[in-house]
């Protein structure tokens, strides 16, 4: 599969990463603890803003040599590019592509970091570094390999590239930033942002060092009850075709916040959190990765348990698997609202409206159109959308005792005009997803909770009836919390 060992790594990655490194709640809040995180701890940086040919040669290094890798030991005909392909792509321009959803969706934000990494490490701010990574993703598309180069690619590799860098550089920085930080900080920096840390190692911590932040992490595990059903509304009742499923499913996942939702931020991302979950069950598997990070905010704080914040966003949420594939992301604003109700109970909330600058969707009409057009051939199996996004988030927390909570998100897409596979159909998908739980506080920082996760879909295209696809998932977990 084409760059299949990037997606490989990247999942190493992401997952050692925040294994040691995730939090105690859900991806767009947590319970009223931040209070005792301790401030952030910047180092004192060794090194001045390098000349911007040293993260330009590394990007360069790395498309070649990741091209090189490719052609001459994997053998790999989309590597085995040259001049004539190039003027291609310069005189016929860019072209949607039908690559693999996780090619698209994973791996190429994951090479987008590596390109950001190299202009972050080299003491280049956010915004700066983001157009280091569109440069190195240009230039793969421009040179790299025989495919036309794809708008899709650019706009995940940098965007998408930009969210995983930043967060992966800041998590780094903070291991080897950590007070007497040895051997295995090192190596746990290396595996999350290798470039960085490369970088520091030479250098030392560039003038943009974030430091040692506040950070919580959980990992939680549990098992369950997945049931759901898939209904295609044909006007023609005999042609109605509808499925359904049912089984035992068990789960796991992790959740990081880092830094603190009650400051005032001094740079795009001093605040953002990542939630990873997968189910599995004999039906299939469902992952969802969701990553949120505050670009800038007006914060109103009375104290560290009542305060409001007002914020810009940036967005990136994955679903990938057997039964559902939909990604988005998306730039908004956001509030969030922390209040002590009384002594013993505390509130939060938070509304998050966004625009969704590139997202996807599974198409499911394969086999319809495959029956009434005999030349009809699989390409991709999602679309690509524009469309727009919500998230809310609800807690009521009985402190020392547990707390009730409800995470919600909605995502509605267009098919973004004239990118439509062979087939030429278009129309709008509906998705939404919510995750509502109760929670027990134990001692020794675990807890106990059941969960209900429900997810559903309603589709409506050009030429093929609508369909929609429900799934829910009843559970009992245990969570660790840091």
């Amino acid at each position: 599969m084409r760059r299949f060992q990037g997606i490989l790594i990247f999942a190493l990655l992401m997952s050692f990463s925040m294994a040691m490194a995730s939090a105690p709640a859900d991806s767009l809040a947590q319970d009223s603890t931040t209070s005792a995180l301790q401030e952030f701890e910047p180092r004192t940086p060794v090194a001045q803003r390098l000349p911007v040919v040293i993260p330009f040669g590394e990007v360069t290094f790395l498309n070649i040599f990741v091209w090189g890798w490719d052609r001459y030991v994997l053998q790999k005909n989309y590597a085995k590019t040259g001049p004539s392909y190039w003027k291609r792509n310069f005189e016929e321009g860019w072209k949607w592509d039908d690559n693999h959803f996780a090619i698209n969706f994973f791996g190429h934000p994951y090479q987008g970091s590596m390109y950001y990494a190299a202009a972050r490490s080299s003491g280049y701010n956010f915004y700066e570094s983001f157009f280091f990574a569109l440069t190195g993703s240009w230039m793969w598309e421009e040179f790299c390999e025989t495919e036309y180069p794809a708008p899709n690619d650019l706009l995940a590799t940098s965007i998408g590239g930009t969210i995983y860098g930043e967060m992966l550089y800041r998590i780094a920085e903070r291991a080897v930033s950590k007070p007497g930080a040895g051997i295995l900080e090192n190596l746990f920096a290396f595996a999350a942002s290798p470039i960085a840390t490369l970088q520091e190692w030479v250098n030392g911590p560039s003038r943009t060092n974030p430091g040692y932040a506040p950070m919580q992490w959980s990992i939680f595990a549990g098992a369950g009850q997945r049931f759901g059903n898939e209904y295609r509304y044909d006007q023609d009742a005999d042609d109605r075709s509808d499925s359904d499923w049912n089984a035992v499913s068990g789960f796991y996942g992790l959740e990081l916040v880092y830094g603190r939702p009650d400051r005032k931020i001094k740079e795009p991302f001093e605040y953002f959190t990542f939630s990873f979950t997968q189910d599995q069950s004999e039906d299939g598997m469902v992952m969802r990765v969701s990553s949120v990070g505050k670009l800038n905010n007006l914060n109103m704080r009375h104290n560290s348990s009542n305060w409001m914040d007002l914020a810009a966003y940036l967005h990136f949420d994955t679903f990938y698997g057997d039964l559902v594939e939909m990604s988005s992301i998306s730039i908004g604003l956001g509030a969030d609202v922390s209040v002590e109700l009384s002594d013993r109970f505390h509130f939060r909330m938070s509304h998050m409206p966004s625009y969704v600058i590139l997202g996807s969707s599974d198409f499911n009409y394969d086999e319809v159109l495959a029956a009434t057009d005999s030349n009809y051939e699989f390409t991709r199996n999602y679309q690509y959308s524009l469309g727009a996004s919500y998230k809310a988030y609800l807690e009521i927390e009985w402190k020392n005792r547990g707390k009730i909570a409800n995470q919600a998100a909605a995502y509605l897409f267009r098919s973004w005009p004239n990118t439509e596979p062979h087939y030429g159909t278009k129309g709008y998908d509906f998705v939404a997803f919510n995750n509502a739980f109760v929670e027990a506080y134990l001692p020794l920082h675990f807890a106990v909770g059941i969960r209900l996760n429900s997810y559903a879909k309603i589709a409506a295209y050009e030429r093929v009836e609508p369909m929609s696809r429900t799934m829910h998932a009843v559970g009992a977990y245990v969570r660790y919390n840091i």
